[in-house]
């Protein structure tokens, strides 16, 4: 018999095993069974250490499984004799009863632990839940891991909870609570501790790419740290601001700063190339750091990223190479480092390749490796890739690396203390494409400390300038004791090129050079000296006193604290960034030193920034003062100081400084202890060689230049004088008509006035009507002579009708005929531009085909031809067939676009044929997936613009396109995405952008590896204001984003106006004005489709309604049907309708669906009637019976806001209130008079878009023609910059009054014609204002006037018009273009046909011509959709622009 020592435990194969060892999930000895009694239990023999803890009246007890008859068997060996732990649901418990089952765990688990378990439930006949829990107890905290609420199951089922590492020392419980009166039978069996031992993997371990939409993925919680990660979507002010979820900690004051939270992954395997990127981000006045940790097996942790500090309010991105012979494990680490502030982590993608390489990192860290820097063969010695721990004593190199600011940390070092005097060591990287027009901007941090130190150039050298490179940057000697930013424009368009880093050894003791962070970004670098800190600090750097120092801080506008200015300068919003320095608590003096990067001499500058004070009084000198220093080779030399004012406005300061030698600026930032203030700045700028003086506030412009166009060609044909030197073809079937609007008697007869001069006596070319067989052509071609390779054939075409043909343009060279332009079917209802370049050689003869059908309608008339040498101009639209239009990839990302020539089965969209180009994702050779982002030129304007573009997407399931905005090299939150489904050809899309500082629009998307077909892009335009909504089109401008869908034997759905072949009038402006979409198909002989298709649209809120209005003739009009579309073949009926009786009616739908769909139009129509549709729209919200109100929502603001409500997405809001500051709105309000009154007044808000300030009122019915809104304002301060007073009718905007400026700070009386609005709308007040000086924006007393419209009477007095509907009206407002009687009956049979012989006046809208060339509106319509006319381009004095009207007859009473 074998005794052992007290406190060990006896195993079956002989060995003792200490106590404390047993329950620790491990396996110490072979056949020990230590973990017998440890939690994993069959039930078979014992509880396996489970104790049951409950009441005895109700509990669970070991039994066999034939306790019961369901299930009757156990789940370990299938038998009615297995052993299983029960509760017998004939016990009587409490009605609060519950049976608990206990075990505790004494020791900690490995990382992937989890406890599996199998369990049967039956609850006899009860109507509430009973609840199964599983808990564990730590303590007196309980925390629920698992609920499971059901009435019964469907045999044994299996159910896993999550432990974790979490630290020993609790107990995990197994707790039933029965529902009232319910009889509850429940079982449990096979318990079981998964992944617990140290080295168990968990199955699906490798999934560490993660955007946390779902789970953590394969990134576990490290339970033994301080604190855990939050998987959150909040959004605060300090916190991230991107939609989705994050992993995110906060720092809190009562949280203690050592704090850490990590999150783990199990081991890579060795022997891969492995490539990590995230997004990061870090915010707040006092916040600690963020960590990358790789684990190599058998090694202790390592540091290989890190960021420390805010970082701004901004996602940033990171990505790190590692190589490794050893499994590695990694770690993401955030330490709390403060009190306020929080550090959010994104979209981690982590993969793996057996012998490629990872993308280029975007910036070089030189962390992982060289990042594919070269050595230089001419020079005498190559940079080291070191640490500063490797650094010898006779170095002066630095002690810590920039990236982590550690010594593992690693950068480039010359290593100057191993080479002689004057020898070069240069490194150079790998050959790198040619640079945008504009340039880059390489940046790198560089270390020279020591007078003897050396000096360090940057080089730029191209295959032409091999033996010469070019000298682009040097410094030499002592740099002082940090890091310091150097950056560099990189300027080869023509030619590939490298970057050379050249150090020169110098003659001190102890020398060294390094550099490190080496990044290149997009446009040319800014000067030196300048910074408006949206990106970082640029080339400053903190250099506190050693004494009393403290940092300045980078803050934005959204950063937490009382004296934290809530916009910046540079873009006057939230968003925007400063420096900012605020005093500490304590009894000493505070102060920051901001210290520039070292400039030459200079004989005179002009130091200009912006600063803003703020305490905790206003309109006073802050306690903080501001001084200039020069910091020379003689030392600090005071220029200037300023002590602030505290006004809640951002202050200009301008210092004039000379220097003869190298020197640094230092702004220096101090306050007495005991004293409260801060102190921001932002926009530094140095002018150099130039005093402030000289620069002067108004930017005088360049004088205008005329632009001489090229001559005129023997091709060129206005067709006023007949064909020109064009000829009809002889292989036509039937001939060009010579024609004018004077012959055109019917809308789809053909145009009813040329292009050349704009009216119904100008002539130009047509053909139309229906052919006697298909396929008929008319041909109209001219010779091509002495021309170059590249020609532009400029020309304007016409087509519309329900069965429009083609229309082709052909060049003709002695071996062939090529098409080279091409359009099918109806377009807008105008003359449209086209310009056409071709490049190929022996073009003898060009030629535009028109076709018909025996079915077709419509017309296509050409005008005004102009064919010049070279290739074509820009135009509004980009369709790169001539150049890139100033377009340039990212260089920060290694995919490319490339613009791309047509193929017979990829059309471009431009031409429609092989001729024309597009733009296209790079096909490429790397196994990785590299994105491609494609920039605009950079765009200036603060206000909404609309971005349309035509794109195709292949049938690859991973592709998919983006677009965001590109701000300071910062992509924004993505406007605009598309995947899943594959194009069957060009589709439109059109996208709102803003963005309160300089900005691109990106256009991002993926290469594939393996695949042979890309993302492609067309037709890019940009306008100003807002796209229209998602879906919705009132077709005053034309259709929108809705396609017409060609199909065999169909039509096309018409843009149309009242009185031909549809409705009367519109529904929009009800007017025979006003446009609709068509169907008509009463040329055929048979049954016909239209379809006319929106964009993709991607829901952001849920619900949505989706409304549209349509006319149907009779009941023998057709069909009309609705569709929901996912797919080319997956489409779900919404509605379908054969009548509207003989009026617009309206559907409505609410749409609910998460996926992106489009919305199908189709209509199914034969000879005897027409279908029309108008106003679709999308709007968020059920869809509402009835939302409008009879009423005209006035409102003085004394109780509330009256149903007015802040619609504001932007960084202003509208917000009632009284007797604020002058910043926020006047002292009193206008209804009272008084400090005690009530108005509404512009204050700024937190919104992420570049949107003004808009108050919306309640919803109205329709208005008179003699509508008026009465309001007040004020209006103060030279920071107001504008307020509008909008109307909106479905997705349509007009602006009908505008205001900028100071106006005083009294109340003024405002007033606004509504005018005639047929239809529901509502009424805006849309201001925006700066904040950098004292002023408001307010309003008060709204109220509207006549806007009734007249009751019908029984009788009408001699002296005036009855009307249609028995209103009666004045005979003055008969035919005076407003719709009085409400019906439009006083505005039918005038007369109003003009003449235009010199075409002298533009036809315009108000939504093209406002700002600059007419009014906002027009008369007739009231709305930015009606056409007026505005004298022509008055060039010289007395020049005069005329209309005439049409031969007038003898006539009495006639009036004008």
């Amino acid at each position: 018999m074998l005794s052992f020592p007290d406190g060990e435990f006896n195993c079956t194969s002989g060995e003792c095993l200490h106590a404390r060892h047993t329950c620790d999930f491990k396996e110490h000895f072979e056949n020990c069974s230590e973990e017998e009694f440890c939690g994993s239990c069959d039930f078979e023999h014992h509880t396996c250490g489970w104790k049951d803890t409950s009441d005895p009246s109700y509990s669970w007890r070991w039994q066999m499984a034939n306790i019961s008859s369901v299930p009757g068997q156990d789940h370990t060996t299938g038998s009615s004799w297995g052993h299983v732990m029960h509760i017998d649901g004939k016990q009587e418990g409490s009605f609060l009863a519950s049976a608990n089952l206990e075990y505790s765990v004494e020791k900690q688990a490995a990382l992937g632990c989890q406890i599996s378990f199998w369990y049967h439930m039956y609850i006899d006949m009860s109507p509430l839940p009973s609840h199964f829990k599983v808990k564990m107890v730590r303590g007196t905290d309980e925390k629920d891991l698992l609920d499971i609420s059901k009435s019964k199951t469907n045999g044994w089922e299996n159910a896993t909870v999550f432990i974790g590492n979490q630290l020993g020392g609790y107990k995990l419980l197994f707790s039933f609570s029965p529902s009232f009166m319910a009889r509850s039978d429940v079982m449990l069996d096979d318990i079981s501790f998964e992944n617990c031992r140290e080295g168990d993997i968990p199955a699906g371990s490798d999934q560490l790419s993660c955007d946390f939409e779902k789970d953590t993925c394969s990134w576990y919680h490290d339970y033994s740290a301080h604190l855990l990660w939050k998987r959150s979507k909040e959004k605060f002010n300090e916190d991230p601001s991107q939609n989705g979820y994050y992993m995110i900690i906060t720092a809190t004051p009562n949280i203690n700063t050592s704090s850490a939270a990590r999150l783990i992954s199990f081991p890579r395997p060795a022997g891969h190339v492995i490539c990590v990127s995230f997004r990061y981000h870090i915010f707040g006045s006092s916040i600690g750091s963020l960590m990358f940790i790789a684990k190599r097996s058998g090694e202790p942790e390592a540091v290989v990223w890190m960021r420390s500090g805010t970082q701004g309010n901004k996602w940033r991105f990171a990505d790190l190479t590692f190589i490794s012979a050893k499994p590695i494990q990694f770690i993401i680490e955030a330490v709390v480092g403060g009190k306020q502030g929080s550090i959010a982590i994104d979209d981690i993608i982590v993969s793996s390749t057996g012998n490629g390489s990872c993308p280029p990192e975007r910036e070089c860290t030189f962390q992982g490796s060289l990042c594919g820097l070269l050595p230089q063969p001419s020079s005498n010695f190559t940079w080291s890739r070191i640490t500063g721990m490797s650094q010898p004593a006779n170095s002066s190199g630095p002690a810590t690396d920039h990236t982590l600011g550690t010594q593992q940390g690693y950068y480039l070092s010359a290593q100057l203390w191993r080479q002689p005097v004057g020898s070069k060591g240069a490194i150079m990287t790998a050959v790198m494409e040619p640079t945008p027009p504009d340039g880059e901007c390489l940046m790198f941090w560089y270390y020279m400390e020591g007078s003897g130190v050396g000096e360090l150039s940057v080089y730029l050298q191209t295959p032409n300038t091999h033996r010469d490179p070019i000298q682009l940057w040097n410094r030499s000697g002592d740099q002082g004791k940090h890091w310091r930013h150097g950056r560099v424009t990189l300027f080869s368009p023509g030619a590939s090129y490298q970057v050379i880093f050249e150090a020169v050894v110098g003659d001190g003791l102890s020398r060294d050079i390094s550099i490190d962070d080496l990044t290149v970004l997009n446009n040319a670098c800014a000067p030196p000296g300048f910074c408006d800190f949206e990106m970082d600090f640029c080339g400053w750097v903190n250099s506190p006193p050693a004494e009393s120092g403290v940092a300045w801080d980078w803050l934005s506008g959204g950063s937490k604290g009382n004296l934290v200015p809530r916009r910046d300068h540079s873009t006057g919003t939230s968003l925007g960034h400063f420096a900012f320095f605020v005093s500490s608590t304590s009894n000493t003096e505070d102060i920051a030193r901001l210290e520039s990067e070292t400039m030459a001499a200079v004989d005179r500058a002009c130091l200009e920034f912006w600063h803003y004070a703020r305490g905790w009084l206003t309109n006073r000198p802050s306690y903080v003062t501001l001084t200039v220093f020069l910091n020379e080779t003689t030392g600090l030399r005071s220029v200037w100081n300023t002590s602030g004012y505290m006004n809640d406005t951002w202050i200009k300061d301008r210092v004039d400084y000379s220097s003869s030698g190298p020197h640094q600026i230092v702004l220096q930032a101090s306050c007495p202890g005991s004293k409260d203030g801060s102190f921001a700045l932002d926009d530094i700028h140095v002018i150099r060689g130039k005093s402030c003086h000289d620069i002067t506030l108004i930017t005088t412009p360049n004088p205008a230049t005329m632009t001489t166009s090229a001559s005129a060609s023997a091709m060129d044909c206005s067709f006023e004088q007949g064909f020109c030197s064009w000829g009809q073809g002889d292989s036509g079937d039937f001939t060009w008509a010579l024609s004018s609007g004077l012959q055109v008697i019917q809308p789809w007869d053909g145009p009813q006035y040329d292009h050349t001069v704009g009216n119904n006596k100008g002539f130009f070319i047509m053909v139309h009507g229906s052919g006697s067989e298909d396929n008929q052509r008319a041909v109209i071609s001219v010779p091509v002579i002495n021309l170059t390779a590249h020609i532009c054939v400029g020309f304007w075409y016409y087509m519309l009708g329900p069965s429009v043909s083609t229309l082709d343009l052909l060049v003709k060279t002695k071996s062939s005929e090529v098409l080279v332009w091409t359009r099918q079917g109806t377009q807008n209802p105008e003359w449209m531009n086209a310009q056409v370049t071709i490049s190929m050689n022996n073009t003898i003869e060009l030629m535009f085909i028109g076709h018909r059908n025996t079915n077709s309608q419509g017309f296509i008339a050409i005008d005004d031809i102009i064919v010049r040498e070279g290739v074509c101009s820009i135009q509004n639209v980009c369709g790169f067939d001539s150049s890139l239009c100033g377009f340039e990839n990212d260089v920060s990302h290694r995919g490319r676009w490339v613009r791309k020539r047509a193929t017979k089965h990829h059309m471009d969209h431009t031409y429609g044929t092989e001729n024309g180009f597009y733009m296209a994702v790079k096909i490429s050779t790397s196994t990785q997936t590299e994105v491609a982002q494609l920039l605009t030129p950079q765009l200036t304007s603060a206000a909404e613009m609309c971005v349309r573009f035509w794109y195709w997407l292949p049938a690859v399931f991973s592709n998919s396109i983006a677009v965001h905005v590109l701000k300071n090299e910062e992509p924004g939150d993505v406007l605009w995405q598309r995947s899943g489904v594959p194009s069957t050809g060009w589709e439109v899309a059109e996208v709102t952008v803003s963005s309160p500082a300089k900005f691109h629009v990106a256009f991002k998307a993926d290469y594939v590896p393996g695949t042979n077909t890309t993302v492609k892009l067309d037709d890019i335009s940009l306008r100003d204001g807002a796209c229209s909504p998602l879906g919705s089109c009132d077709f005053e401008s034309g259709q929108c984003s809705w396609v017409n869908i060609h199909k065999e034997n169909g039509h096309d759905w018409v843009l149309a106006n009242g009185g031909y072949q549809g409705p009367p009038t519109d529904h929009t402006t009800q007017s025979p004005e006003g446009w609709f979409l068509l169907s008509s198909a009463r040329h055929q002989n048979h049954s016909s489709l239209a379809q006319v298709v929106s964009e993709w649209i991607q829901l952001t809120e849920f619900p949505s309604c989706l409304t549209l209005w349509y006319h149907m003739d009779s009941s023998d009009s057709g069909t009309l049907r609705v569709y929901l579309r996912t797919g080319p073949t997956k489409e779900e009926l919404m509605f379908h309708s054969n009548s509207s009786e003989h009026e617009w009616s309206r559907f409505s739908q609410s749409v609910e669906r998460t996926s992106p769909f489009q919305v199908l139009i189709e209509a199914e129509t034969n000879n005897k009637g027409f279908i029309a549709i108008d106003d679709i729209s999308l709007t968020s919200g059920l869809c509402q019976v009835n939302g409008t109100s009879l009423g005209f929502g006035g409102c003085s603001f004394e109780n509330d806001s009256c149903g007015w409500e802040d619609v504001s997405a932007g960084q202003f809001q509208w917000a009632r209130g009284r007797n604020t500051s002058e910043s926020a709105g006047p002292s009193v309000d206008h209804t009272l008079g008084t400090e005690l009154g009530w108005y509404i007044a512009v204050e700024s808000d937190q919104g992420a878009q570049m949107s003004p300030a808009a108050l919306q009122s309640p919803t109205m019915k329709q208005a008179s023609a003699t509508c008026t809104l009465h309001f007040y304002y004020n209006m103060y301060g030279e920071g107001t910059e504008k307020l509008n007073v909008l109307v909106k009718e479905g997705s349509r905007t007009t602006t009908l009054w505008w205001l900028s400026g100071n106006n005083g700070d009294l109340w003024q009386h405002g007033e606004v014609m509504i005018g005639r609005i047929p239809q529901d709308f509502t009424v805006l007040f849309e201001s925006s204002r700066t904040f950098s000086s004292p002023g408001h924006i307010a309003i008060d007393d709204i109220n509207f006037t006549n806007c009734i419209l007249p009751e019908p009477q029984p009788l009408c007095p001699e002296s005036m018009f009855i009307c249609n509907n028995s209103v009666c009206v004045e005979h003055t407002q008969v035919c005076d273009f407003s719709d009085d009687c409400g019906d439009w009956s006083d505005e039918n049979n005038c007369d109003s046909d003009v003449d235009t012989p010199g075409a002298e006046w533009m036809h315009c809208r108000g939504q093209e011509a406002w700002p600059n060339h007419g009014p906002p509106r027009d008369h007739t319509h009231n709305s930015a959709a009606g056409h007026y006319i505005i004298p022509g381009t008055l060039s010289k004095k007395a020049q005069v622009s005329e209309t005439l009207s049409k031969t007038l007859l003898p006539s009495t009473n006639c009036t004008i």
